[in-house]
């Protein structure tokens, strides 16, 4: 790359950098900050490149896109066999395998078609533009990616008003293990909140689906004060079935109680929801920190790439338009590409 433009893309990557950081401080439950953040590392990136290998420039500047579109293929691909291993197939799962497949192909083909764009034809261009799609949720998905390690490192304020534990489901009537880490979770925030003299309400909360004898909230209590929780410590909260109902039911109860429901809550779950937990309480208006409980590691690829599937549908305008402007832009990538 021309020195200006190494320049250029060293003193992006520093100010992304900085805004990152402030905006991690000022307010972490922001996407923003896991945007910021990716901007900088694909400064960074295409700098490195550019300066420590023999790479084309345009190929530096689309390495990171390439490389995070064939991750989240191969993201949804390792997904969709496990799950398939685990349950059985099914059609979500091979849509999943489909999909992950023509993602990394397309990425393939698409550093094939940059590469051997000639003749100054616009069927590279189209090609190019086309078969680099997968670039932008690939980039959304780092982002995300990098705003729940932001999430987790934040360290949560003290005094909450009240631990809420989220829950997750119930297996044969019982609580899984899942569930039990962020019960468990829980018993280790209220403990810590009552060696510093504090006596927080913790309260469970979660519904009965169809398949479940009792409401997860009542077995979730039941396992709190088994566990050495006084009752009087516990509330059940027994009708949700979304994190967004767990959260708008919660407070209310707390309302309910002569509790300030809009005093800063301490929010458990498990550790890949923990993201989109906060994203859902900055949009509610409540006030939280999120905790995350630990999972299984199997478990958690699938997981967490539903929960990113999920938190992407909460913008949709935004990512609509994020989508043409990634589409305009490697078009001019492209062009730009082709010999004169």
């Amino acid at each position: 790359m021309p020195a200006p433009l190494d320049l250029l893309l060293a003193v992006a990557g520093v100010a992304l950098l900085l805004l990152a950081l402030r905006s991690s401080r000022i307010e972490p439950r922001r996407w923003r900050s896991g945007v910021l953040l990716t901007g900088c590392l694909w400064a960074a990136s295409a700098l490195a490149l550019d300066l420590l290998s023999s790479m084309e420039p345009v190929a530096a500047v689309l390495a990171l896109p390439w490389l995070a579109a064939a991750g989240l293929g191969l993201l949804f691909v390792f997904s969709a066999l496990a799950a398939a291993v685990r349950d059985g197939p099914s059609l979500v799962g091979l849509l999943a395998l489909a999909l992950g497949a023509a993602m990394v192909a397309a990425t393939v083909l698409a550093t094939v078609a940059t590469g051997y764009a000639v003749g100054g034809h616009p069927w590279p261009v189209v090609a190019t533009v086309v078969l680099l799609l997968p670039g932008y949720p690939g980039l959304a998905f780092v982002s995300y990616l990098l705003y729940c390690l932001l999430q987790r490192r934040a360290d949560p304020r003290p005094e909450p008003v009240a631990v809420v534990v989220l829950g997750s489901g119930l297996v044969d009537g019982t609580v899984p293990t899942l569930l039990a880490n962020r019960l468990d979770a829980a018993i280790e925030v209220w403990r810590a909140q009552r060696a510093a003299g504090r006596d927080p309400l913790v309260l469970p909360s979660g519904g009965q689906g169809d398949d479940e004898p009792m409401p997860e909230g009542v077995a979730m209590a039941a396992y709190l004060v088994a566990h050495g929780l006084p009752s009087g410590a516990v509330a059940t909260e027994d009708r949700a079935t979304t994190t967004e109902e767990n959260l708008l039911l919660s407070r209310d109860i707390l309302r309910s109680r002569g509790i300030d429901g809009d005093g800063h809550l301490r929010v458990v779950t498990s550790s890949f929801h923990v993201g989109r937990s906060a994203l859902i309480a900055r949009s509610l208006g409540i006030d939280a920190d999120v905790t995350g409980a630990p999972a299984a590691w199997h478990f958690v690829p699938g997981a967490f790439l539903r929960e990113f599937l999920a938190a992407v549908t909460y913008r949709p305008r935004t990512n609509v338009g994020g989508l043409l402007l990634w589409s305009c832009s490697t078009a001019l990538v492209a062009y730009a590409a082709l010999p004169r």
